[in-house]
């Protein structure tokens, strides 16, 4: 029989042993403190009801998607796909896996059931009524928005979607989509225009684009002095001479430029007044001026476009504005004018491209132009965020591959779809309702009481660091024992404290029966 002394002693030990064990390390991801969900019922992809509770017991990962969604949604699917291959079997039996829409106006089981099988993602895909869907959004603390652009638009092709762009398509049909890339010449032309300076100039096909003149008073042929050009630092505040010319000059340092006579004093420029675009000017009798520029228009859009990418364009200024004179060597005029060059605007409600019948300097704050020759059919030129790279191979230009083997795939930008017969390219697709679904990009691990306690965000997270947390997790909740001297999880050192307790109360009785 134990004696009373030794079991102190021996809780003693054990407390000494719980207490000096290791901490739990961080989870890689970031670590929430939230209630348990409460529990729903949801359809999955094949029809049937489903519940959270369904899970009791597991580790469960939650993941938030949209099967129209061109970008993130696959990749996170993906991601996911590579986490559930990546687990061991003795992991795998206590972790879940499922996906929520946040579109179920468009997502019905059978949609669902195609992007499944599209993504060989087999796990739960959960559908639901709109006013109950938004009820389990806010459940996991999830911000939806539809018909606005959020998160799900990222990097395409090189350049944030969300940045203004104009659509050139030229006479035989090549579409090309270029940035909104203010130049230090762009600029000092928006300036010029609307402060109703005259500009002289040369282009020279090595130099690019040369200062001559600004209002008048020309630079002498013996350069005795010249026009200079400088940008404003705006951490040193202060103006710095620049040796490119203002052609090569681009956004942000094409913000706030100037012009100064080379026998001048530059301390003269004015500094940039506000956060819009402006030139200062220093003349060679030491007078000064100064331009904001406080709109952007349909004409400064073409512009910046034309010029960032280096296209050559012909815009004289007429008493109707600006007109599009010719592209890359491309005129009308050579055609005996038996076309022209079409303005377009996005329709950003019908998703489609609209003719404009007014001209470009009466578009204020434009997004997204195009410009065609009349004779094109508007329903072929490109969707904006979809550069026609003539180069780019893969997938028609349309999308990047995924997989490899017999299981690469293109993945369509948005507007675009495989075709019948191969699932390597993509065209243009028939869509009946454009519109986009907004939501924060979070991942949720949920442990074995539905409580979320870990987080990844966004499309970009280590499926590597995904898997080792669920495993830390999975052993944290007692599910499996890998040997490690990781902390006990919670229920693991209430066990040990009821058996402590259990011990003292053997002892006392033991001891009450000897007396």
């Amino acid at each position: 029989m134990v004696s009373r002394k030794a079991l102190v002693a021996i809780l003693i030990a054990t407390m000494f042993f719980v207490s000096a064990l290791p901490t739990t390390s961080a989870y890689k991801g970031y670590q929430l403190s939230r209630p348990p969900v409460d529990d729903f019922t949801l359809t999955n992809q094949d029809n049937q009801q489903m519940n959270l509770t369904d899970f009791r017991g597991d580790v469960v990962v939650v993941a938030f998607i949209f099967t129209k969604c061109p970008d993130v949604c696959p990749i996170i699917t993906q991601l996911l796909r590579s986490v559930e291959d990546g687990l061991s079997a003795d992991y795998q039996e206590h972790i879940s896996i499922i996906s929520i829409s946040v579109d179920p106006e468009y997502d019905t089981p059978e949609a669902l059931k195609a992007y499944t099988e599209m993504h060989g993602a087999e796990w739960p895909h959960l559908t639901g009524d709109l006013e109950y869907m938004e009820d389990i959004w806010s459940r996991f603390g999830l911000i939806v928005q539809k018909n606005v652009i959020d998160a799900h638009l990222g990097e395409i092709n090189g350049h944030q979607a969300e940045d203004s762009t104009v659509v050139f398509v030229n006479k035989s049909g090549v579409a090309s989509e270029l940035m909104n890339t203010p130049t230090a010449w762009s600029t000092t032309k928006f300036a010029a225009d609307e402060a109703g300076w005259e500009l002289n100039y040369t282009i020279q096909s090595n130099n690019g684009t040369t200062l001559t003149g600004i209002n008048g008073i020309d630079a002498p042929t013996d350069n005795s002095w010249y026009w200079e050009l400088m940008t404003y630092d705006n951490d040193a505040a202060s103006w710095q001479t620049v040796t490119l010319g203002p052609d090569a000059l681009s956004h942000p340092d094409s913000k706030n430029i100037a012009w100064v006579a080379s026998n001048t004093d530059e301390s003269l420029l004015i500094a940039p007044q506000s956060d819009n675009s402006s030139v200062s000017v220093v003349f060679p009798d030491n007078s000064t001026a100064y331009q904001e520029i406080t709109q952007m228009t349909g004409w400064q859009l073409t512009t910046s476009a034309f010029d960032g990418a280096g296209v050559s364009f012909s815009a004289p200024d007429s008493q109707f504005g600006h007109y599009l004179e010719s592209v890359a060597g491309e005129n009308p005029a050579d055609d005996n004018n038996s076309w022209w060059w079409e303005l377009h605007e996005w329709n950003e409600t019908s998703a489609v491209w609209q003719a404009t019948n007014v001209g470009m300097d009466s578009i204020i704050e434009p997004n997204y132009l195009a410009w065609a020759p009349n004779y094109t059919d508007d329903s072929t030129i490109p969707i904006p965020g979809v550069f026609a790279d003539s180069e780019q191979e893969a997938c028609n230009g349309h999308g990047w591959e995924m997989g490899s083997g017999a299981g690469k795939h293109c993945m369509c930008d948005e507007g675009y779809e495989w075709p019948e017969d191969s699932m390597l390219s993509c065209v243009l697709a028939d869509v009946e309702e454009e519109y986009y679904v907004g939501h924060s990009t979070t991942t949720l691990i949920l442990d074995t009481q539905r409580k979320p306690v870990i987080a990844w965000t966004g499309d970009s997270w280590s499926a590597e660091e995904f898997i080792e947390d669920l495993e830390n997790l999975v052993e944290d909740e007692g599910l499996v024992d890998n040997g490690s001297n990781r902390t006990p999880g919670f229920s693991s050192m209430i066990a040990i404290a009821a058996i402590s307790i259990a011990a003292i109360r053997i002892g006392r009785r033991s001891q009450d029966n000897s007396q």
